[in-house]
């Protein structure tokens, strides 16, 4: 027998005595995991009741001021309404395409005005911006101004919180 045929016997013959027999052995590393499929699955969440015991997660009630789909002169002003309410912060959340958006001005009830500029794009990739309004308390809004330019089909949504 040739000398390169009994060494790739040995060869052949050892990987498929290991292939054969991985590390089987419980307790050794690389050992497989059984699993007992015949386990019932876990019980899903309980719903909610009605009771204090189990309340609903709190999801915050966005107000929706105003949709926007093709900015005038670069800019377009919602007017708010009293009743809509007071607010602590203003989100910007696109629905369609990209728009542009360099600054948006706050007039409040009381004739401050806040200016915050942005030079942000409403995207798919950054579908809201986010401004928290000054003051430690919520405020009521009179006016919201956003100064920007949009794309063809592009639009966006003015919500508040």
């Amino acid at each position: 027998m040739n000398i390169k045929a009994l060494i790739t016997l040995l060869v052949l013959g050892s990987s498929s005595v290991a292939m054969a027999r991985p590390a089987a052995y419980s307790g050794q590393e690389g050992a497989p995991s059984v699993r007992d499929h015949r386990a019932p699955a876990p019980a899903p969440a309980p719903a909610y009741d009605g009771s204090f015991r189990n309340p609903p997660p709190f999801i915050p009630p966005w107000v929706t001021l105003g949709t926007e789909r093709r900015m005038v002169n670069g800019e377009m002003a919602f007017r708010v309404h009293p009743s809509f309410g007071r607010f602590s912060t203003l989100r910007l959340q696109t629905t369609a395409g990209k728009s542009l958006i360099y600054q948006v001005k706050i007039q409040f009830a009381n004739g401050a005005v806040q200016t915050v500029a942005l030079n942000q794009y409403l995207t798919a990739a950054n579908p809201t911006i986010t401004v928290d309004l000054d003051g430690s308390w919520a405020r009521s809004i009179k006016k919201v101004t956003v100064v920007g330019r949009n794309a063809r089909g592009s639009s966006f949504n003015v919500q508040a919180f």
